[in-house]
């Protein structure tokens, strides 16, 4: 094998053993004071997972909208484009 080969392992080993840990260590519960969920006990890897999530579908709805205000500019520039190369022959 070569040594960066191993190297490769041994950090993919490290990270795991270090997410087993952050899992385990964060399955207590804690109490949250939502007014929903008022005392409740929850295990605050779920919370981070629970945030975490949250983040993913806010990144995605801003890429997406930003994906879609995009291709509005692109065609409204493109129009005018267009037109200006219909009537460049004629001059």
């Amino acid at each position: 094998m070569r040594f960066s080969t191993v190297l490769k392992i041994i950090a993919a080993l490290i990270f795991l053993i270090l997410m087993v840990f952050f899992v385990f260590e964060n399955l207590d519960p804690v109490t949250i004071w939502i007014p929903l969920f008022k005392g409740r006990h929850i295990g605050l890897i779920y919370i981070i997972l629970a945030f975490y999530l949250v983040g993913i579908t806010n990144a995605l709805w801003i890429v997406t909208f930003i994906g879609i205000e995009r291709k509005k500019r692109a065609k409204l520039e493109e129009i005018p484009d267009k037109d200006k190369s219909l009537f460049e022959d004629e001059a």
